[in-house]
């Protein structure tokens, strides 16, 4: 399962050896000064198989299983999430402003306690 490491200056979401295969990518690392947004959702596997997303997307979506990877909308926005997302269950989302990726969706049941520390460091 992802683990978020937060520091007063950035966030690096790790990613288990399989997460990696499926996600196509290694580990995420974004500066906290680009987060504007941070919520705790009761089920993030849902919130992340709804982003409608190019047939050609580097990750992995196996429906109530995982979806997992960089998925770009494909309604025009562009809008691009980054995905570690396993079956149902609580997760955090965060959105950002001039980054590699608009929004990350991770599930954990630590979702609570990364949304706390990083509403510290954010303000």
């Amino acid at each position: 399962m992802a683990v978020l490491n937060i520091t007063d200056r950035q966030v690096t979401v790790t990613l288990d050896w399989w997460e990696k295969i499926a996600a196509r990518r290694s580990h995420l690392t974004i500066p906290t000064r680009v987060i504007t947004d941070v919520r705790v959702v009761d089920d993030a596997c849902s919130l992340a198989s709804a982003v409608p997303a190019h047939r050609r997307a580097p990750g992995t979506r196996i429906r109530g299983v995982t979806s997992t990877g960089t998925f770009t909308a494909n309604d025009g926005t562009g809008v691009q999430t980054f995905a570690v997302c396993h079956g149902k269950g609580p997760g955090i989302l965060i959105d950002l402003k001039s980054a590699t990726v608009n929004r990350i969706i991770i599930s954990t049941p630590r979702a609570g306690e990364y949304a706390e520390e990083l509403a510290r460091i954010v303000g």
